[in-house]
């Protein structure tokens, strides 16, 4: 072993100092370097990926009525669909218009449709009983709305004349949503004058719940609301397995106006198609789009961002 003196021993201990302390030093820069650099990146990041996600929704969320307003609107697939691209045009634009004054390009653009049908009554004074048109139709108070749905939206049903519907003990309107056993939802006043009218629903399994309201109720089936007021019991489609029928009993016990829309296409290949006529005169089924996806365009000097949005009108009440 080297014999060190106590001077030479001093020295090794001094560089070696100033090795570790030039070491620590190196260190803590390229500690902060790092820090720093993914500080500002996310921070960036969150900015320009947060304006680009708003824009996204801006369109999605203002094409959901848009959709809605083509689907009451459209009369075949061709018209609803170039009337819904050139909508997704008009809507991206509104909501980019403020980027553009950021240097900001964002546009959205119609990728695809996925087509359904929206069945419905427009008559104030209309029933609930199946068409008269075709003349070979026979006019039933109990009839099948739909077969092999696996989704229905925005379904609702307005009483305009609550006096029309019968008593619970008199065979009042039932809609059924079943599998093979029923989810039912019945309809009925209070009382002879109607002034007070009230839902009961029958899931398959486990007891039945009441909602009341008062004369002439908007009932929201898919958005769970009576009169507007939120109905706990109100569940669409509890405990039912998918594909299932849509039909109605005792469909004259019933004035009003209704409207859903079912993911499934209704052509002449389908048994329920005879039970429809020509909006808005009778009951009609009409293709409508059940959803949207729209390709979403967002760049500035630091982003670049680009995703498929999907429209979905009244998917909060699925």
């Amino acid at each position: 072993m080297a014999d060190l003196s106590g001077d030479d021993r001093g020295q090794v201990l001094l560089v070696a100092g100033f090795v570790l302390a030039a070491s620590f030093v190196a260190l803590t820069l390229v500690l902060n370097s790092v820090i720093y650099t993914e500080n500002l990146a996310t921070r960036g990041a969150d900015a320009g990926g947060g304006d680009a996600i708003s824009y996204r929704n801006d369109v999605a969320d203002g094409l959901e009525s848009v959709v809605e307003s083509v689907n009451r609107n459209g009369s075949s697939r061709t018209a609803i669909r170039d009337e819904l691209s050139r909508a997704v045009v008009s809507t991206s634009r509104r909501a980019a218009q403020f980027q553009v004054l950021r240097g900001i390009s964002a546009n959205a653009t119609l990728v695809s449709v996925a087509w359904g049908t929206r069945i419905g009554q427009n008559q104030t004074t209309g029933n609930f009983t199946n068409s008269t048109v075709p003349a070979s139709a026979d006019v039933a108070s109990d009839w099948t709305v739909a077969t092999g749905v696996d989704a229905t939206r925005s379904a609702r049903i307005n009483v305009t004349d609550s006096s029309e519907l019968a008593l619970q003990s008199n065979d009042p309107l039932e809609l059924q949503v079943t599998d093979g056993s029923p989810w039912t939802v019945t309809l009925f006043k209070n009382d002879s004058a109607g002034t007070t009218t009230a839902i009961e629903v029958d899931p398959p399994s486990g007891p039945s719940r009441v909602c009341s309201a008062g004369k002439d109720p908007a009932i929201g089936l898919t958005a769970g609301t009576f009169n507007g007021t939120d109905c706990p019991a109100l569940e669409y489609g509890e405990g039912i397995s998918t594909p299932y029928t849509i039909a109605v009993r005792n469909g004259r016990q019933f004035q009003g106006t209704y409207s859903l829309v079912v993911d499934e296409v209704i052509d002449s290949t389908d048994i329920e198609y005879d039970n429809y006529g020509t909006a808005p005169d009778v009951p009609f089924a009409v293709p409508a789009v059940y959803s949207a996806t729209v390709h979403v365009e967002y760049q500035s000097t630091s982003l670049s961002y680009a995703t498929d949005a999907q429209v979905r009108p009244g998917e909060s009440d699925d």
